[in-house]
């Protein structure tokens, strides 16, 4: 009777098998339906068309400041009248910017996609992961960050850059007096 039980679970499990292996190549012969993608103007008045613009806005701001801000700290370091740079000074603004990409991309990625870059976002756009649309406010999204990035720092590292900020005050006390 043992023997009559094994080979019934055996039969079925055959059939089981052949069932599904059936039910894959029927469903590998229907090709799955290719997304539609929206309007121009419906796209323009989501708000995760919006989110992903500033938050691409956001992380080139960031990069930026923090890449440039650790270039220019070492080389701006007190005694270091050498034009060329040192290999603290490449180490350090090698892990800035790879700590920084790491972070903006974890911080970002859900989000827009985390592209930082407009050379980034073309790719994109070439290979059709974006709208045209999307592409062309991310490049400008990202320029606009970029700029913004280096004009806090600019304004946080030249003393008296701002007429409200005098050259006796310290990075950190620039930097709170050119954020007000």
């Amino acid at each position: 009777m043992a023997s009559v039980d094994h080979q019934n679970v055996e039969y079925h499990l055959v059939t089981l098998f052949e069932k599904l292996d059936a039910v894959r190549r029927d469903a590998s012969c229907v090709s799955p339906p290719t997304p539609q993608r929206p309007s121009m103007q419906a796209e323009v008045r989501t708000l995760e068309f919006w989110r992903s613009i500033i938050s691409e806005c956001l992380a080139a701001f960031f990069y930026v400041f923090i890449v440039c801000g650790a270039a220019s700290g070492a080389t701006n370091a007190p005694g270091n009248l050498s034009s060329t740079p040192t290999p603290s000074v490449i180490l350090s603004t090698a892990l800035a910017s790879g700590f920084a990409m790491a972070t903006l991309t974890q911080c970002f990625g859900h989000v827009s996609g985390a592209h930082v870059n407009p050379a980034v976002t073309i790719a994109m756009l070439v290979t059709r992961n974006i709208t045209p649309l999307r592409a062309l406010m991310f490049a400008t999204a990202q320029c606009g960050g970029g700029i913004a990035g280096a004009a806090l720092l600019y304004g946080i590292t030249v003393p008296g850059y701002m007429a409200h900020n005098p050259g006796h005050l310290n990075s950190w006390e620039r930097f709170a007096v050119s954020s007000c």
